[in-house]
């Protein structure tokens, strides 16, 4: 029996072409918790840049978690932290050293704040895929503070990098624009693992909801997950369904073909 639902907000229950999340999405986020079914958000954005649309739909149906910067920082309802593990500091240093050296642009995720080293042109392209821009910063202002998660904006293939002078970090990715780096030890898997320690769940009673390939990790851990239909072919093969797109009422069609409402 499925207990609680995890779910991606960018293309999964936000619509890229619309920016909204669909009406019928938010009926079977009210019909799921009418069930009993925990809702829990998780996401590679950080707890400062949640959408305003996932805020409202919080509002009318409240989630019971939010697992924030790919799980790194997990909190519940009621604002209490279960999860909190930034970057290794000396990783953070690293990484703003290659942006500072023009390596590449980055954004930096800390809990209370976002911003980029400049607005090239590649970024302004992933802002524009979320309907989202961010302040520009000094890189150095991530070591001010802990550090949950850097955008590094590098194509596919150019993760070495990074990777080959950090030691403590991984990296995954759900568009071409830029890859999300995180600790080693980290991923929404880590902050599925702290929340079904925290709400006493077990793996197989809950499922996913994701369109991205940080996701496919998440699908992993759990007893059913669910690719939306404007995901990739890796995620949908990672998937035990395959739904239609978010804009095509793929969430609710999701919830009764897997018998949860």
């Amino acid at each position: 029996m499925i207990k609680a639902a995890f779910f991606d907000i960018d293309g999964t229950l936000v619509s890229f072409r619309t920016h909204r999340i669909p009406p019928s999405a938010l009926e079977a986020l009210a019909l799921l918790h009418r069930c009993g079914v925990k809702l829990f958000i998780a996401t590679g954005r950080s707890a400062h840049d949640i959408p305003d649309e996932v805020r409202l739909a919080d509002a009318l149906t409240p989630f019971d978690g939010f697992l924030t910067f790919n799980g790194q920082y997990c909190y519940d309802a009621a604002g209490e932290t279960y999860r909190d593990h930034p970057i290794d500091r000396a990783d953070a240093e690293r990484i703003v050293e290659l942006a500072e050296q023009g390596v590449m642009d980055i954004a930096v995720m800390q809990r209370d704040r976002m911003f980029v080293n400049r607005h090239s042109e590649r970024i302004r392209a992933a802002e524009a895929n979320v309907d989202s821009v961010s302040p520009e910063g000094d890189p150095r202002l991530a070591l001010e503070e802990p550090t949950y998660q850097f955008c590094a904006y590098i194509d596919p293939g150019e993760e070495h990098l990074f990777m080959d002078v950090c030691r403590h970090v991984q990296h995954v990715r759900w568009c071409s624009h830029f890859c999300d780096i995180i600790p080693a030890e980290g991923g929404k898997p880590a902050g599925i693992a702290a929340t079904l320690e925290r709400f006493g769940l077990s793996a197989d009673e809950c499922v996913a909801f994701g369109d991205g390939g940080n996701d496919v990790p998440m699908f992993g851990c759990v007893g059913a997950s669910v690719a939306m239909g404007n995901a990739g072919d890796h995620v949908k093969a990672a998937a035990t369904l395959v739904a239609p797109d978010i804009d095509e009422d793929g969430l609710i069609v999701a919830c009764r073909q897997l018998g949860l409402i």
